[in-house]
């Protein structure tokens, strides 16, 4: 009897060996052949699942989003209120363990791909746009009718705010717990 090939394991393997290389050596390091070495699989293997490097890209940063929100929910035990929600969203996205580091790394090197690439462009835009509307709804929730609070505003501070710090992180010009202590600074401003 035929093996049962798992296809979207196959293709996460490969999207993995991808994040391995962007974050290591860039964007412009990943081909599908490079992609391939890194994997241990045949060039034929990755052009079976992926017709081109876009493609693969695209794919690789759809997973890498869903895996960030998976370890979001993971730590969000119980019913949390938005404040929670908005804090281990903002500390995710400070790359303070290996996996999100990683998906750090790989945001920077996707946005140099983006300069290039529309599809890319577009993809991180509607991310980031999806991002902004998750995070606005919760300082909404957290904050009420308060005066003065913007929460579309506040949403693009607040990602900036993490994704510099995490930056500053990954450079090594920001301790990491300095960069926690930062965002709960600015949530607590915010949330009162």
């Amino acid at each position: 009897m035929p093996r049962q090939v798992d296809h979207d394991q196959r293709r996460a393997e490969l999207a993995e060996a991808l994040w391995r290389l962007a974050s290591t050596r860039g964007i412009e390091a990943v081909s599908l052949r490079e992609v391939a070495a890194e994997a241990g699989v045949s060039m034929g293997r990755v052009q079976h699942y992926f017709a081109s490097k876009d493609d693969m890209l695209a794919f690789a940063l759809e997973l890498a989003n869903e895996r960030a929100g998976a370890r979001i929910r993971a730590r969000l035990a119980g019913d949390p209120g938005p404040e929670r929600i908005l804090r281990e969203v903002l500390t995710e996205m400070l790359g303070l363990n290996a996996e999100s580091r990683q998906f750090l790394l790989l945001g920077i090197a996707f946005l140099n791909r983006a300069i290039t690439s529309e599809a890319i462009a577009t993809r991180m835009s509607d991310g980031d746009a999806e991002l902004r509307g998750f995070l606005a709804s919760l300082v909404a929730a957290a904050v009420g009718e308060r005066r003065g609070v913007d929460p579309e505003r506040e949403a693009r501070i607040l990602i900036q705010l993490a994704a510099g710090l995490g930056v500053e992180v990954a450079l090594g010009q920001t301790d990491p717990d300095e960069a926690v202590a930062t965002v709960d600074y600015y949530l607590r401003r915010l949330l009162g």
